[in-house]
């Protein structure tokens, strides 16, 4: 989602109307969860999918009718009888969407989608509310309001009522990454988001798979930190998805320079042994949730005994994802960095399904 908050920002700042489409619920099958959504340039452009094939270009239609009439929509998709078995449609069930048209001259809604670009970037955790102050199946010219309300009690934006809204707002334990909220005291549903971090990866070395796994962990909404000792290597220019970029004088007590914790995932790929070993001793120390580290199995085996010299134990070797990545037979960095990359957001994954509760 940080590629859509992206976006809108950018789209502000050119002075360009957009749309935002975003899945209110669902029934039966759907190709993609609530809250997901995509944006919608005025010269039809989108930046990222709502499930593709004709569901999507059936709310894209929606979407630049919505940027020439200047109204929202709350539409409701059917993915049954024959439309279910023909090519595009893979999926039985229906999908509520809400078409949002944004004005570029909205300030506030130029404030609320900044800042939420800004907490995640910072790695900060939000509330983001719609109101869905439309009926199904209906239209309006008036914008639709958003709430951002921040965990330091912080809020832009507002809507009327909106206290009720914050007040039915399920605890962190049990609050799922979106869900429709239909308190008592509304007259309509208010969708709730989560915005939380989705994790940081560092990439220590910023060779050719390090470059590779910046940009594809970026690409899925990774937070990504790149640290080398190379200038050369470690650039803007080379690595332009990058969070960050830091050029280190060495490996050695590189880690203890960020808060590492379990949504932390460090990729080791340096260039030799010997800094690998040295990060691979560091990451040990850490509350990581992820450790991958490069290498044929000849050359882990001579790591792991020198990390088992160190008063290691196998316990803690067992940590470590190596060699990293899935075993796809990737062979060029750009093989290696999708086996990376996927083998991360399995991990992530199945962190999600564990915190959030059945339906």
């Amino acid at each position: 989602m940080l590629l859509i908050w992206r976006a809108a920002v950018e789209e502000f700042e050119r002075g360009r109307d957009f749309v935002l489409a975003t899945i209110l619920a669902v029934t039966g099958s759907s190709p993609r969860h609530v809250g997901t959504r995509f944006l919608v340039r005025r010269d039809g452009r989108i930046v990222g999918t709502i499930g593709g094939g004709l569901f999507e270009a059936n709310v894209q239609k929606f979407a630049l009718s919505a940027l020439q009439e200047a109204t929202s929509y709350r539409v409701l998709f059917a993915f049954q009888g024959k439309d279910s078995h023909s090519q595009e449609m893979i999926c039985g069930g229906e999908a509520e969407v809400l078409v949002e048209f944004v004005s570029a001259s909205d300030i506030i809604q130029n404030e609320i989608f900044g800042h939420v670009l800004r907490l995640a970037r910072a790695r900060e955790s939000g509330y983001f509310f719609t109101n869905i102050d439309i009926p199904l199946g209906g239209a309006s010219s008036i914008p639709v309001n958003h709430l951002l309300a921040d965990r330091h009690g912080a809020r832009i934006g507002g809507f009327n009522n909106d206290e009720i809204a914050l007040n039915a707002m399920p605890q962190d334990r049990l609050l799922k990454p979106a869900q429709l909220l239909e308190p008592s005291g509304l007259d309509h549903p208010v969708l709730l988001e989560w915005v939380r971090p989705k994790g940081t990866v560092y990439i220590f070395g910023a060779g050719h798979v390090g470059e590779c796994v910046a940009h594809l962990a970026a690409y899925v909404d990774f937070r990504v930190v790149v640290l080398d000792d190379r200038e050369e290597f470690a650039n803007r220019e080379r690595i332009a998805d990058a969070d960050e970029i830091r050029v280190i004088e060495s490996f050695e007590h590189v880690v203890s320079q960020f808060n590492i914790d379990e949504d932390s995932y460090m990729v080791i790929v340096t260039r030799g042994h010997a800094h690998d070993r040295t990060v691979l001793s560091q990451a040990l120390r850490t509350n990581a949730g992820y450790i991958g580290m490069i290498g044929s199995r000849r050359k882990i085996g001579i790591i792991y005994q020198a990390i088992l010299n160190e008063g290691f134990t196998r316990h803690d070797l067992e940590r470590v994802h190596a060699p990293i990545g899935l075993p796809i037979g990737g062979e060029t960095p750009q093989e290696i960095g999708v086996s990376i990359v996927s083998e991360m957001i399995g991990l992530r994954n199945r962190k999600k399904q564990l915190e959030t509760p059945g339906e």
